[in-house]
Formats: C-alpha cells, structure tokens, sequence
C-alpha cells in the first residue's frame, strides 16, 4: 500500500497495527513516522500499538516453556497459538528496533557541507534524529538518496530525502551508536553530491 496522509487526518488502526508488527514498506513507514512525529494522537495509539505487540511477545514466551512431562502431551491443537505467536514475534523484530525506545522527542540536526575533516554535527548517542542536510547549491531532484556510514566505511543507515517546497527536508532516523560517521548525499545515478561529518557522543 501506499501511504498518503491528508492535513488534519489520523492514522488507521491496520497502518499502526502494520508498523508495530514490522510489515509496513520502507517508504510508507517513514511517512508515517513524520506524522507521528507531530501528531499527539497518534503517538498515544503507536504506544498503544507497541505495547500490545509486546504483551503477545510476553504470552507467547510464557506459552513456549513446555510442562516436564514432555512433548508428547502437546497436541497440534494446542501448538498452533504457540506458532501463530512465534511467527508474530519473528515478524515484529524489524519493528522493535525502531519502536520507542523511550519518550524522548527526535533532536533537530542541521547538516552543513565542511572542508576538510571538520564535524558538521555532534549529536547525542542513540537518541532518534531529525536530520536535515542542506540542499542549498545543489540541483534541484525529486528525490535524493541519504547514506550513513562509519569511519571506516560499513554502512549503518539508508534513507530517502524527498525535498517538499517551502519546508525544510528531513529524514528520521533511530539513532547512532558512539564514534564518528559520515553522512552522504547521492542522486539517482549514485552520483556523491555532499558529505557532512557527524559525531555521536555518549552523554554519559
């Protein structure tokens, strides 16, 4: 499916459901992701959404422990909830690393192009980003492809940035472990256009 949000209109009950279990699109879990940003409403129900995905996790881990008398006490009938619930699990896996980790608002990160070796922006360790990288200068694109890697090359983030008229582009991500990252803007053909610097701190 895709999904397209109208001014004023809140998420359906299956798009929450589909992005807590992890079966949402790449594309269409990002536009939600900048609604719920926004939109109180719809992070009290994504709470709501989590929270029982997480309550069947726990019924089914509680389920799978079997009696001492062995296997052969457990009928088809009975097994079946055990692996409907696994299978609801594996599938919400995706989903748990970006659920909220806790309640702390995404930090606003300006990225701008630098000479040299010189850190663009510093950041919090592991706290959800709101990156906005600049696009002054470059070719006007429909889209653009934002890449994160560490200082050594390996690949950490992946996203789309689709410049909206009249607003500041952003595009969400979960957080960066500590050290030093480099962020990459590429067009269609792969083609690097800009680099920024980052550093993510421990704040400990």
């Amino acid at each position: 499916m895709t999904l397209v949000m109208e001014q004023n209109e809140h998420l359906g009950e299956d798009q929450l459901e589909s992005y807590s279990i992890g079966n949402l699109a790449e594309p269409d879990a990002v536009c939600l992701e900048e609604h719920v940003l926004i939109c109180e409403t719809c992070q009290d129900r994504l709470a709501g959404s989590d929270s029982r995905v997480r309550a069947i996790r726990r019924a089914a881990l509680k389920r799978i422990q079997v009696p001492e008398r062995g296997w052969a006490a457990w009928s088809l009938t009975r097994l079946a909830p055990v692996l409907a619930a696994l299978v609801l699990i594996v599938a919400s896996g995706v989903a748990l690393r970006f659920s909220r980790q806790s309640a702390v608002a995404p930090l606003a990160v300006a990225l701008e192009a630098t000479r040299g070796p010189a850190v663009s922006a510093r950041v919090p360790a592991l706290r959800p980003l709101l990156l906005e990288p600049g696009l002054e200068g470059l070719r006007p694109l429909d889209r653009y492809h934002l890449e994160i890697v560490d200082r050594v090359g390996n690949e950490v983030w992946r996203a789309d940035c689709a410049p909206v008229p009249g607003r500041t582009s952003t595009v969400f991500m979960p957080g960066l472990s500590p050290g030093a990252y480099f962020v990459r803007l590429y067009d269609d053909s792969r083609t690097l256009l800009r680099e920024f610097a980052v550093e993510a701190r421990d704040s400990r």
